[in-house]
């Protein structure tokens, strides 16, 4: 059985579930800095499930580690990367790693999709999709997503392979005060 290798990049918080739920039928890398978190991670998986305990702020040794899971496993066929502003070179690194992937970028809340994408060098064989994060309205108040339905948006997203997904609403978008109670 010829298994397909994904990448997860911070997948042992909040898409811990999501790195658990794709290591039942995939090979997955995930990255993490937490050696604790992902060793709790990795043991539901044991088998098909793969920890780099790496910051991936750290350039040189991200390179080298995402250089030994694709010589160990393989090229990553999907790359799930929630890589946090101000990371440097990361998400490039990850790019520059996953030469044929279809890479699923996950953004936060207050980022601009549009300019995350255009400073990325992407090759013709990667597909790049974004899920943006973003808020939820209940009544008067506001909340951040849970880490279910962060969860459920990648996997919805990924099923449908949507270039641009955003999960709830951004901040921009809903005019909180027009509301009439």
């Amino acid at each position: 059985m010829n298994r397909k290798h994904v990448l997860i990049v911070g997948g042992t918080g909040m898409l811990a579930e999501l790195t658990s739920c794709l290591a039942i039928e995939q090979d997955v890398t995930v990255i993490g800095r937490d050696k604790e978190k992902t060793a709790s991670i990795v043991q539901r998986n044991p088998e098909t499930c793969h920890p780099l305990i790496v910051d991936y702020r750290e350039e040189e040794v991200l390179s080298n580690a995402l250089q030994r899971a694709v010589k160990q496993r393989g090229p990553f066929d999907r790359v799930i990367a929630w890589v946090h502003r101000g990371s440097g070179r990361a998400m490039q690194l990850i790019l520059d790693h996953s030469e044929t992937s279809e890479v699923i970028h996950i953004l936060g809340s207050r980022a601009n999709p549009e300019y995350e994408k255009r400073w990325l060098c992407l090759n013709e064989q990667q597909t790049y999709r974004q899920v943006q994060l973003g808020e939820i309205h209940e009544m008067a108040s506001v909340r951040w997503l849970t880490h279910d339905e962060i969860v459920e948006g990648v996997l919805d997203a990924m099923q449908n392979q949507d270039d641009y997904r955003l999960i709830g609403t951004r901040k921009d978008d809903v005019n909180v005060h027009s509301r009439n109670d």
